[in-house]
């Protein structure tokens, strides 16, 4: 999980710098400043997402240690 968000986060960081530079047409101050929020927003926020789809049931879910449902 943590992989994963730290991964989205890098990406998503990036881009949010390089669109903000050259898109939004901001200062390059400000896109460093954004690469590391947005990345580090995104990869918190990817890593919480996954947990949560961890523990849930359903698609990902956890399921007993047999691997089976109990029968009702």
């Amino acid at each position: 999980m943590a992989w994963a968000g730290v991964i989205l986060g890098m990406v998503a960081g990036l881009c949010a710098a390089v669109a903000g530079y050259a898109a939004a047409g901001l200062p390059l101050w400000v896109c460093i400043v954004i690469y590391p929020a947005a990345g580090s927003a995104t990869a918190l926020l990817a890593t919480a997402l996954m947990y949560w789809r961890s523990q849930a049931g359903g698609p990902g879910g956890r399921l007993p240690p047999s691997g089976h449902l109990a029968a009702a």
